[in-house]
């Protein structure tokens, strides 16, 4: 008998469930075939059976559409075939909506529900959509380890998992290894110049910005120089690390007995006048309210900022800060004149480094998986996180685009474009898919190996290896509370409508007491439920003993 689906009852019209569906089979004709149906599957191989298995993915239309070596290395291995189910980034949410409607989930679901939108993963949980994954997890190792990560049980259900989580970083060192994802990169030659030593305290950076606004720290007698620019807001966020440590990554913090989201806390009183500071006296761009992700980023390059929020790993590739700021000054080296601003410590002497959730966004499996083909998945995820498939995803096909040695040593022997190998997408457009489908691998680029040595060069790899030290010796994690980001409860939910980064930055570019408008903004927020929120947050994190 047919399951009752989620959202039956959101009235979608046959036209739209059609076009949607279209190139998504159904789960029922998701089953596995063998090669040759006269053959016996032999009981001792875990891949005699061939499996058919489909897979959403944005944009997996185009990537798996050449069929490529790694696509076909994959399916040989572990003998399957994958059918692509596409997705876009403007419609993915949408999509599921129909095909759990319709009955129509791919084998494999990609989707951000664990991250963004908590109760729709109940309802998905409650509505028996998705797969429980074993709990038993021993014959996937490297699977494991993921399922053992601060954070994750905030996803179990009833003590079972439905979802693997997309980890941003290995797991290994996960939290040292954020702490490069937000920096603040400073013009260091602009600094000696006007004999600025490094920030100890806020004060200290404000001073520094203002001079760099009215020192004429470029030399060339013109008053056209902005102190930090941004490349969103979110790396902005960081300069704020030792007044706030948790407004740093919007997390929620525990005051007075009571769990509350960081917009909510007192301490926000002495990040808004800051901030307003800031802007008033000139050192925060002018422009940051108005400019789109990425633009202001142009002024650091073109020496008009003498410092940039953004990410330290941005260091790497084409459009990295490393080559934009030396193609627009060019015969000149970026590490003579640029370095990234150290945190100051707080008042009780400690220094904080960025830290987030451990993941964004899961795999999820059809809950009309059966056991085998359950299994099949979970092995290839297995592979996916392993040292095996890492190789493949750094280096390539072995013998084809490396080779190694004896001793492990890896020689790169794909051509070459100017002075960089070419891009190994370039030859397998599907590796874009394949090697995120189980983790982000966002720290891929942040390691000392010869791929990245021979991709970005000696001195990007070690300037980015000597941050990761300095931060792991020096600095601690911003707390975090990793299990309110994945709860769900009625009014927490509806705290999604709330827009803080637009009330912020109206209230920096506002001319009354910062404070004051901000408690008016809390008033707003609390007739959204923000109160109900904090009580029905409080009481899911005493079952945490917490």
């Amino acid at each position: 008998m047919k399951r009752m689906k989620l959202f039956a009852s959101i009235g979608l019209s046959a036209v739209l469930i059609a076009t949607l569906l279209s190139g998504c089979g159904s789960s029922k004709s998701n089953g596995s075939s063998s090669n040759d149906p006269g053959k016996a599957v032999d009981p001792n191989n875990p891949y005699a059976e061939h499996m058919n298995i489909s897979l959403s993915w944005w944009g997996i239309g185009v990537g798996f559409e050449p069929h490529d070596e790694v696509v076909q290395k994959i399916e040989k291995d572990f003998n399957v075939t994958f059918k692509p189910v596409d997705i876009g980034w403007d419609n993915y949410k949408e999509k599921s909506q129909v095909w759990a409607a319709a009955g129509q989930l791919p084998d494999i679901i990609t989707h951000s529900i664990t991250s963004d939108t908590p109760a729709v993963y109940n309802e998905w949980v409650n509505q028996q959509l998705i797969h429980a994954l074993p709990e038993d997890m021993s014959s996937y190792p490297n699977l494991k380890k993921v399922f053992e990560v601060e954070g994750v049980d905030g996803i179990k259900r009833d003590g079972k998992l439905y979802a693997i989580p997309r980890m941003t970083f290995p797991t290994d060192d996960m939290w040292a290894v954020w702490a490069v994802d937000g920096a603040v990169f400073v013009r260091k030659d602009w600094m000696e110049k006007l004999g600025i030593s490094d920030p100890q305290n806020f004060d200290e950076f404000k001073a520094m910005l203002k001079a760099f606004v009215e020192q004429d720290p470029d030399g060339n007698k013109k008053n056209d120089t902005t102190g930090i620019v941004m490349n969103t807001f979110g790396y902005f966020k960081n300069v704020f690390a030792a007044t706030f440590p948790e407004f740093g990554n919007k997390g929620w913090v525990k005051e007075d007995g009571k769990w509350m989201p960081f917009y909510a806390s007192p301490k926000m009183d002495e990040v808004l006048r800051q901030a307003r500071a800031l802007y008033k006296e000139k050192g925060l761009d002018p422009d940051f309210a108005v400019a789109k992700a990425g633009e202001s980023n142009q002024k650091f390059y073109q020496n008009k900022a003498g410092a940039l929020a953004f990410t330290t790993n941005s260091v790497f590739g084409a459009n990295g800060v490393k080559a934009e700021w030396e193609k627009n000054n060019p015969g000149q080296k970026f590490f003579d004149h640029v370095k990234i601003m150290h945190p100051w410590a707080d008042a009780n002497g400690v220094k904080y480094r960025n830290v987030n959730s451990a993941w964004w966004s899961e795999s999820m499996i059809n809950a009309d998986v059966d056991d085998k083909k359950l299994d099949r998945i979970l092995r290839i995820y297995d592979y996916l996180l392993s040292p095996e498939g890492k190789e493949l995803f750094d280096y390539g096909i072995e013998g084809k685009d490396y080779t190694k040695d004896s001793a492990g040593k890896v020689t790169i022997t794909r051509p070459k474009e100017g002075d960089q190998f070419v891009d190994l997408k370039k030859y397998y457009p599907s590796m874009d898919i394949i090697s995120q489908l189980a983790a982000w691998r966002n720290a891929a680029i942040l390691e000392d190996n010869e791929a990245n040595r021979a991709a970005f060069g000696k001195e990007s790899v070690e300037f980015v290896q000597n941050e990761l030290k300095w931060m792991k010796d020096n600095t601690q994690p911003i707390p975090t509370a990793f299990e309110i980001a994945t709860m769900s409860t009625p009014a927490k939910d509806k705290l999604s409508t709330i827009n803080f980064d637009d009330d912020f930055t109206r209230v920096i570019l506002g001319n009354e007491d910062p404070v004051k408008m901000w408690q008016d903004v809390l008033k707003v927020y609390n007739s959204k439920g923000l109160q109900k929120a904090i009580d029905e947050v409080t009481a899911e994190m005493a079952k945490f003993n917490k």
